[in-house]
């Protein structure tokens, strides 16, 4: 069970990192948003996974923090979904300024969703020492980092094969 802590982690730590290289621009091209909802987002989402982090780190349940964060990536999911629906496989912003939109990401963004929501029910008890919480930070960033190689290989794959003669 210790795992969905890990997932979940892996979103907040993608959260922060969307905080330095997330494409506002991108987001704003897109049309659907106005631009101050696109700016607090742009401010929130890294202040909400450095909380996520904290929380982890200091041993305290977190469960509003946990659930602010299960939201977070539920409305996120929702606008890629929307955004997939509406513009296609357009550039969505999220952690560069190229990567299209795609239904794996949605799925990530779910599981995101689903780790979060299963640490704010406190299903998943927290090592008690802070020396046992710290790997999993690691492991952590090794699962987002995962996640964004393999989403990036879909999305190449993807493109790829959309343009072999046949």
């Amino acid at each position: 069970m210790i795992l969905v802590a890990d997932v979940a982690l892996a979103g907040a730590l993608l959260l922060v990192a969307a905080g330095f290289l997330r494409a506002e621009e991108v987001t704003r091209r897109h049309g659907l948003l106005p631009f101050w909802v696109i700016r607090a987002a742009g401010l929130a989402e890294p202040v909400l996974g450095v909380a996520v982090i904290a929380v982890w780190v200091g041993g305290a349940p977190g469960r509003a923090v946990w659930a602010l964060a299960a939201g977070w990536h539920a409305a996120l999911t929702g606008y890629l979904l929307i955004l997939l629906r509406v513009r296609g496989r357009v550039p969505c912003g999220c952690l560069d300024a190229v990567t299209p939109v795609s239904p794996a990401k949605a799925v990530i963004g779910a599981v995101w969703s689903a780790a979060s929501a299963v640490m704010a029910a406190g299903a998943v008890p927290l090592p008690e020492a802070v020396l046992d919480r710290l790997p999993h930070l690691a492991l952590a960033g090794f699962t987002a980092l995962l996640a964004v190689v393999a989403l990036s290989a879909l999305s190449v794959l993807s493109s790829s094969a959309g343009r072999r003669p046949g």
